[in-house]
């Protein structure tokens, strides 16, 4: 079944931060709560260990993420797995970030594994932006991250953000719109606890440049 005019976008004006959902009314309600857990691992050295809750407006709990393995060196591949579980403690599935490798050509990559429902692929940037990004992008941000250090700029271009989550067949089922920093729900094949944890997690490691460098997750 195909939903329309769906969108979740990261609130970063409201404590503790929230993902907004636009769109017909769900079973989570029209905004979700994202509070650090208290009991946090501390930072690994890549800074990629997660714990948090997802609670309803109203207090409820309704998911828990937490760090089942954290990332490995560029060198390793190794993927960073998020674990995202009920309020029981049952799983309700598995998000995984593989990050380009050094030396080899390649995107970073976004999957979820739910429990229940189709698994969904999504790589940064499309092959068409990225081959565009290495020889005139790049070579701009590079002088623009010198000019700021030298305090006489504040700002650069970005490389290629946009993904599609698509399924095994090819079906796009979720999109994450780099300009408007928002993502689109496309079908209603995926949970809603997923979406919300996936939305928290890409936007804690590629915040947008309203949400501070360190993004929602580092912030007090």
């Amino acid at each position: 079944m195909t939903q329309e005019r769906v969108t979740y976008r990261l609130h970063p004006g409201v404590s503790p931060m929230a993902v907004v959902r636009d769109g017909p009314p769900d079973a989570l309600g029209p905004a979700v709560r994202l509070v650090p857990d208290p009991d946090r691992p501390a930072r690994d050295r890549l800074r990629s260990a997660r714990a948090f809750h997802l609670h309803a407006e109203n207090g409820t709990p309704l998911a828990r993420v937490v760090t089942e393995q954290t990332l490995g060196s560029r060198l390793s591949g190794r993927p960073a797995v998020y674990l995202v579980l009920d309020p029981s403690g049952a799983p309700v599935g598995r998000i995984e970030l593989r990050r380009r490798r050094a030396f080899r050509p390649g995107r970073t990559r976004w999957t979820v594994h739910p429990v229940t429902g189709p698994h969904l692929h999504g790589y940064q940037g499309r092959l068409m932006w990225w081959a565009l990004w290495w020889p005139l992008g790049l070579p701009v941000s590079l002088i623009w991250l010198v000019t700021s250090l030298l305090g006489e700029s504040d700002g650069g271009i970005r490389p290629p953000r946009r993904i599609i989550w698509r399924d095994t067949s090819g079906r796009a089922h979720l999109v994450f719109r780099a300009v408007a920093e928002d993502f689109r729900l496309l079908t209603s094949a995926v949970d809603p606890r997923l979406v919300n944890a996936l939305v928290a997690l890409h936007q804690s490691f590629d915040p947008s440049e309203g949400a501070g460098a360190e993004g929602w997750y580092e912030s007090p």
